[in-house]
């Protein structure tokens, strides 16, 4: 393993010219995939994938059970439920801290996926069933009839969950923080 830290603040050795992001695009293939792995070359983000779990993997590769070049299979990632597209997902003012069209980095961009982009999705959804014991308690007083759909006779409810990691558009940061944003920046770095 290198033992050179590579920010993914820094452009690419030799790189590419990094994707252009039109932030605020009302569709993700306009938008432009955001890239943001320190081994992709065309990166024009920064950050750590997987939020949270960005330690996990960290531990795997410095435990060798991982390789660091590792890029996931997105195959059968998509979305098991259809999710907007909603009219703010337009607007760069309305949305700031995440990405809208982040679930459907396997659908939208396909092609540079197969053409060996390391893209990686910023949320998952997935449909779960929840047991409750409120839930349980409020069928069995009768506050709650089950309807068979949602609410299921033995209190389990269906849900659709989102796991959603930040993604930061740091001009619309700035700005509703009426900050400069070379200022922001600075202090990030």
């Amino acid at each position: 393993m290198p033992k050179h830290i590579i920010l993914t603040s820094h452009p690419a050795a030799g790189g590419k010219n990094p994707q252009p992001i039109v932030w605020g695009a009302p569709e993700a293939a306009t938008r432009g995939p955001l890239v943001g792995t320190p081994r992709e070359k065309r990166r024009n983000v920064i950050g750590a994938h997987n939020g949270a779990y960005a330690l996990y993997r960290a531990l795997a590769i410095a435990a060798g059970q991982l390789s660091p070049i590792h890029i996931p299979d997105l195959t059968n990632t998509a979305p098991v439920e259809t999710i907007g597209p909603f009219p703010q997902w337009g607007d760069p003012a309305k949305i700031v801290s995440l990405d809208p069209w982040g679930h459907l980095v396997s659908e939208v961009f396909a092609a540079q996926l197969a053409a060996g982009w390391d893209i990686r999705p910023t949320i998952a959804v997935t449909k779960a069933h929840i047991d409750m014991p409120e839930l349980q308690q409020a069928i069995a007083a009768g506050r709650l009839k089950p309807d068979g759909k949602i609410l299921r006779e033995n209190g389990s409810a269906r849900v659709t969950k989102a796991a959603i990691e930040p993604v930061w558009y740091l001009p619309g940061i700035a700005k509703r923080f009426a900050v400069a944003e070379s200022d922001l920046r600075r202090s990030l770095f």
